[in-house]
């Protein structure tokens, strides 16, 4: 019996979403799916310099654990919502030994700052692949966009480090104006710098595995792109049109945007939808185990309203 990938190339036709996962590689799922785990694990070490930042000291396993937790919520809400509260919420209320949790406004802030610093280096990274594989100039208009997204936020931070602002600070007032003061804090001590920079660097690692695992999905599924620089335009676009609060687990945009982008490098929308729904899993295996991480939990019991108020309990009548 000849297979069915086989009578699409005899046929000249474009294998659909079926035809694309039935041939699929299935001994490089697994290596593709520890290749997304590792990128995990930098996001986690990422977030946690970030934390370093605003004075919050945690193990990077407790980071991890909190970060695929979150990835639970973000299936759940659009634009990962969810899985920031839960990051925000699981850090605020981990106070240390002896002391105060840690102000609200600053862990908003890491988290905040941890987005823009992963999207400005996936977008840099795959505007530097586009340039590689286009050929310079040639790469395009969306590619020069893309750039300009880690110049914006470089830009946002040398702001927020001027005199200018430092001295808009002094003049908020009000909860709201607290917040701000603290948030404006975050990115003003000497060593904020060194502490984006290092997180950019650990970006870099995260950008590198998710390339990596959907390059690695779109051969797993026997696809040659005619033109390899939209294949990490693509996965751009994916992902920040994924960051948009529009639909949970950016189910519909993200789709949309990986057939629009890799029908441009050549590949089938079936194949294409494919690479997004392999990757889509990857993602829920991570929440999943997050979710379990999350539910074992030991949880703390209340203690009785008498032992609350200090008082002995009374004795069973």
């Amino acid at each position: 019996m000849v297979p069915v990938r086989d009578r699409c190339t005899d046929l000249r036709c474009e294998p659909g979403l079926a035809s694309a996962l039935a041939g699929a590689r299935l001994a490089a799922l697994g290596g593709l799916l520890a290749v997304y785990a590792l990128g995990t694990l930098l996001w986690a070490a990422r977030w946690r310099v970030l934390l370093r930042l605003a004075g919050v000291e945690l193990s990077l396993g407790y980071v991890w654990r909190v970060s695929i937790e979150a990835q639970a919520g973000g299936v759940l809400l659009p634009g990962g919502i969810g899985g920031d509260a839960l990051r925000i919420a699981s850090v605020a209320a981990r106070a240390p030994s002896g002391g105060a949790p840690p102000p609200l406004a600053l862990v908003v802030a890491s988290v905040m700052l941890d987005r823009a610093v992963g999207l400005a280096i996936v977008t840099a990274m795959a505007s530097a692949l586009a340039f590689a594989w286009g050929g310079g100039l040639r790469a395009g208009p969306l590619a020069v966009g893309l750039s300009a997204v880690p110049v914006a936020l470089v830009c946002g931070v040398a702001v927020m480090r001027g005199r200018a602002v430092g001295r808009l600070r002094s003049r908020l007032d009000g909860p709201r104006g607290a917040a701000l003061r603290s948030m404006i804090d975050y990115v003003r001590p000497p060593g904020a710098p060194r502490a984006i920079a290092a997180a950019a660097a650990l970006s870099l690692g995260v950008a590198a595995t998710q390339f990596a695992a959907i390059r690695g999905l779109v051969w797993a599924l026997h696809a040659t792109p005619a033109a390899e620089k939209w294949i990490y335009l693509g996965t751009a676009m994916a992902f920040v049109v994924s960051a948009v609060p529009a639909l949970p687990g950016a189910w519909g945009t993200a789709d949309a945007a990986y057939v629009f982008f890799f029908g441009l490098a050549g590949v089938g929308a079936g194949t294409a939808l494919a690479v997004c729904l392999l990757f889509r899993l990857f993602w829920y295996i991570s929440a999943v185990t997050g979710a379990i991480l999350h539910l074992a939990r030991p949880r703390s019991r209340p203690a009785p309203a008498s032992a609350r108020a200090g008082a002995a309990p009374e004795p069973p009548a």
